[in-house]
């Protein structure tokens, strides 16, 4: 029983191990938006903005503030009073001390804290939806280095298949030469090219690591150099709407500047609050008292800013035109989404019917490249010729390849334009 759980673990292990030698695009999205440094601001927002909407909250509790003073003045006041020829009055001490509880409660603000409040979640959902722009900047990056990682990959391939019909050559021009069929030249020619097919394949290969190196910061993913990336299979629908984060921000600032001119409407509104004053002092409220003295007053009061010289009505039309500045790079933006939409369209076709004439070529390249080996093998061509004909054939694999990729390049990069990836 141990023995089999053993073989089953390790045949797991090793299936696991071959699960994670594969990457897809849609992996690269998903770790990019966990492990990205970015991806922490929307959590610092929101933190940010409750604390801001509980200072708001905090504007309806009351608010004490303890004072004191001592005092000295050059002068007091004074009463003499002559009555039946008598003289009597009082003089105000000139040193006072004083020392209140200053309690002041809102009562109505005319909806101040509340336009205040919506200002600032309209402000989070702007912040965070701003966070999320970005990150998808980041998509055209992952998917950039995700297909040159494809196209590196596939050449490096290619690369290797000629490489591996170089040496069979090598082999059969050598018993060539030996039986005195081909001349050594021919054979030398082949080493050289063998040795510059190991060169563009170790320089391809040092760019694929680089690419993947550079992959591995944007997604945080531990990305092997042995890994294979997988091509992504999408298909575009025939559906017109554009769901981009830009377009949802722009709706966000809109929002926002709305519900900043209802806050901006609302400072000259009257502010109704109730107030009471705690003292100690002397002298109190008895100015003829000059001992110390406990006093007390309370009393409701009103605030209003009734004249502002316009400045309000200057304020909302700022806003109004900012707003009119936001529709303009909004559809700036639409237009620039229209335009690459073409451009890719334009690429998906061209590469489409490269496609078709690649196959064509390879067909053909592939006929000659046989002929020029059974002729290589007889002696009737040099291995130079040869060798410019496989390049040839090579290089026809590699325009096919590669066409086969910037073609789904170019259908992720229109889906992403249109923000459905």
């Amino acid at each position: 029983m141990i023995r089999i759980i053993i073989i089953l673990f390790l045949i797991t292990n090793v299936a696991l191990a071959q699960q994670q030698q594969y990457v897809r695009l849609n992996d690269c999205y998903e770790s990019m938006l966990v492990n990205y440094p970015l991806t922490n601001q929307s959590e610092i927002y929101k933190q940010s903005s409750d604390l801001s909407i509980q200072n708001m909250k905090a504007a309806w509790l009351p608010n004490a503030e303890l004072k004191a003073q001592a005092s000295y003045q050059s002068d007091a006041i004074t009463v003499e009073i002559l009555a039946l020829g008598y003289s009597f009055g009082f003089e105000a001490e000139k040193d006072q001390y004083k020392a209140s509880i200053d309690v002041n409660q809102l009562i109505y603000d005319w909806g101040r804290i509340k336009s205040a409040k919506q200002l600032e979640n309209v402000n989070l959902k702007v912040n965070q939806q701003n966070t999320q722009v970005e990150l998808n900047k980041i998509k055209e990056q992952i998917n950039k280095f995700y297909f040159a990682i494809l196209i590196l990959q596939r050449n490096e391939e290619l690369l290797g298949v000629m490489l591996n019909d170089l040496e069979i050559r090598e082999k059969s021009v050598e018993s060539g030469v030996k039986n005195g069929v081909l001349l050594s030249s021919d054979l030398s020619a082949l080493k050289a090219e063998k040795i510059r097919a190991k060169q563009s394949i170790l320089e391809i290969r040092n760019q694929r690591f680089a690419t993947i190196d550079v992959m591995s910061e944007i997604t945080g993913l531990n990305l092997s150099y042995e890994a294979e990336f997988k091509i992504p299979e999408y298909d575009l629908d025939s559906s017109e709407s554009i769901i981009r984060p830009e377009l949802i921000l722009f709706n966000y600032q809109k929002e926002k500047l709305d519900a900043t001119s209802g806050l901006v409407s609302k400072q000259n509104k009257p502010t109704v609050f109730a107030f009471t004053q705690l003292g100690y002092g002397k002298p109190g409220l008895n100015m003829v008292n000059d001992q110390f003295d406990a006093y007390y007053y309370v009393g409701v009061g009103l605030s209003w800013k009734f004249w502002d010289w316009s400045k309000t009505k200057r304020e909302k039309q700022i806003l109004s035109l900012n707003k009119d500045l936001i529709s303009t790079h909004e559809s700036s933006f639409n237009k620039q989404v229209e335009i690459a939409l073409k451009n890719e369209s334009s690429k998906i076709y061209i590469y489409t019917e490269a496609i078709e004439s690649d196959k064509e070529i390879i067909k053909l390249r592939e006929e000659v490249s046989e002929s020029a080996r059974s002729k290589l093998d007889n002696g009737i061509i040099t291995s130079t010729d040869y060798i410019t004909e496989l390049s040839k054939e090579t290089q026809a694999k590699i325009n096919y390849e590669t066409h086969k990729i910037q073609l789904v390049q170019s259908k992720v990069n229109y889906l992403y334009i249109k923000g459905e990836i």
